[in-house]
């Protein structure tokens, strides 16, 4: 799990640098989190889900916002170069904003964080994705790939709430 240094790191460190570790260790947990709820859906969804959609939004955005940046059309290196600056970038800053509302907030951090964990499904995936043109809206979507993204969104506030809690008991 979290090494005894990052606990360390944790203890000492200002609050910004936990909700950055927050969201950084939130996306690693959420990646594996993903992994296992992939083979809850069925082949017939992942079919139904490929004939709407390249991949989940989160797969896309990193190439889909590189691409429009660079104005061209990236290779598999670059789009796989682009997914890993997304991912980080996903997670720091929604570890900020994590962090910040469940300070303002403090019911958001209930129940490993499910007070925000669903709103924040349907903000990045009902809202955000297809506002910019990453995924269609959640109606177009097959059910079992977004309950599975709502799988996701829950690991990744659970992990998150996690590192917060673990920093607040070291303190």
């Amino acid at each position: 799990m979290l090494g005894i240094q990052t606990v360390k790191m944790l203890q000492t460190r200002h609050p910004i640098v936990v909700s950055l570790a927050a969201g950084l260790i939130a996306g690693a947990v959420s990646g594996k989190t993903d992994k296992f709820f992939d083979r809850f859906v069925s082949e017939k969804q992942k079919r139904r889900d490929r004939r709407i959609r390249e991949a989940s939004a989160h797969e896309m955005a990193g190439p889909y916002i590189a691409s429009k940046l660079l104005g061209k059309r990236l290779s598999p290196r670059q789009k796989k170069r682009a997914r890993l600056v997304f991912s980080v970038a996903y997670g720091l800053g929604w570890g900020l904003i994590h962090s910040s509302l469940r300070k303002k907030f403090p019911t958001l951090s209930r129940w490993a964080g499910l007070p925000f964990a669903v709103p924040f499904f349907f903000a990045c995936d009902g809202f955000v994705a297809p506002l910019l043109g990453v995924s269609p809206n959640l109606r177009r979507i097959p059910w079992q790939p977004s309950v599975k993204e709502m799988g996701n969104h829950i690991a990744w506030t659970a992990a998150a709430e996690m590192i917060h809690r673990m920093a607040a008991r070291a303190r």
